[in-house]
This record gives structure tokens, sequence and C-alpha cells, in this order.
């Protein structure tokens, strides 16, 4: 039966596990995956129950405490770089009571959440709630896996806004087991589920091919018991 099953796989069907394999494993990586494909939680919900690592958001985000971070792309060559480009921006948002997390905001979407960011203010000195909102969707991942120095930076900002060291960890321990997090979406979601069904579309053909294959061996292996003429030496 082992034999035979190995006799099942072809070039065909190795490419398409392989290519397949190599996508689901980068999203893996990226932490998008298989969380996207969990039910979402939107804003609301993670203000009255806190977040955990792992959560997939979705929804419209308004409330903002301002940005903390930048986070910047560049070329490497062999002997030098291109300068640094910023693609997007960390804010501050709360989440669950008295917790607070950091988000990725697109360079799109940096108007938005600084109008965002000023009417939160005002929020909280009196006045109206705020009208502005910004969409996203994207997952809860600790911030040194997100951009390495980003934990400590935001630790930074923290201090700066009145938290001492045990405020903070007490926060932490509150709303996502100790743990700094950040919600962080790619850049286009669509993108993500294209890939999404691009690499499950090959890895089922993969499968499917290894099926028939096993089926014609389990055949010819039928064929060969029963001493009839080998088809595949005609």
């Amino acid at each position: 039966m082992i034999k035979r099953l190995i006799r099942s796989f072809s070039k065909l069907s190795l490419t398409f596990l392989f290519f397949g394999c190599i996508m689901l494993g980068a999203m893996i990586k990226g932490g998008d995956f298989p969380q996207l494909l969990m039910p979402s939680h939107n804003y609301d919900e993670i203000l009255e129950n806190g977040l955990k690592k792992g959560q997939h958001i979705k929804g419209e985000i308004y409330f903002s405490f301002g940005s903390f971070a930048t986070k910047e792309s560049y070329t490497q060559y062999e002997n030098s770089r291109t300068p640094a480009k910023t693609s997007g921006y960390y804010y501050i948002i709360p989440v669950g009571e008295q917790g607070l997390a950091a988000i990725y905001i697109r360079k799109d979407d940096l108007t938005t959440m600084k109008a965002l960011t000023e009417e939160t203010q005002a929020y909280l000195e009196g006045g109206e709630f705020p009208k502005t909102k910004v969409h996203f969707e994207g997952v809860a991942v600790k911030m040194e896996r997100d951009l390495k120095g980003l934990e400590k930076i935001f630790r930074k900002q923290l201090e700066y806004m009145g938290y001492t060291e045990a405020q903070i960890e007490d926060m932490l321990s509150t709303y996502s087991d100790g743990e700094c997090l950040v919600l962080s979406g790619p850049a286009d979601m669509s993108v993500i589920y294209v890939m999404m069904a691009i690499s499950f579309v090959l890895i089922f053909a993969g499968i499917i091919i290894i099926v028939r294959n096993y089926r014609k061996e389990a055949e010819y292996d039928k064929l060969v018991a029963s001493g009839m003429t080998n088809p595949k030496d005609e």
C-alpha cells in the first residue's frame, strides 16, 4: 500500500502541493492564517471584553489616543540601501477596561486617523462622541513579532502618558495575558484572501491528482495479481 501511494505522486501533484504549501506557510508566518478564517470580533467586543492574541478583528475603530511609532521600509543592495520610506503608522487605542493596545494604520488612512485622534481628545475633554471611523481588518499579534523594538517604544509611550511600570504590567494582564499586542493587518485584505484561495486550490488539486493516480495504481495491481497482460508493457 505504501509503495502504491509513493507511485501515485507525480511531478504535477508535487508541484501543486509545493507551491500551495509555500503560500500557506508565508501566511502562517505573517500571522494572518488561520486566524482570518475564524469568526471576527468588532471593536465594540474588544472594548468590552479585552483583546487576546490571535483574534481576528474586523470593523470600525472609533477611538484613538495618537501615534507612537512608524513602520519604515527600504531596499537593501550589496553595498548600500535606499533611504527608508514610511509605510505605515502605529497608534494607541483603548481595549477592554482601562486597557491599551496598538494598531497598524496604512498611509492611506493617516489623515482619517489623525482626525479621529483629535475627536477622541475632544471627547475626553467633554466634547461630542467621535464621528470619524477607520475601517480595519487584521489579527492581534505580539508586538515583537510584528516589528522588532516596537514593544519597547510602546511601553515608553505609556510611561510618557503617566503610567507606572507596575500599572502597565497590571493593565496588560487584565486584557492580554500580560502580552503587548498590536492589531496588524495586511495592506490589502483582498490579496490575502486571493492567496488563501489559490493555495487551497493548488493543494486540493494536488490531492485530487494523487487520489486519481492511486486508484489507477490499484487497478494496475489487481490486473497484475490476476495474471492478466500488463497494460503498461503494451
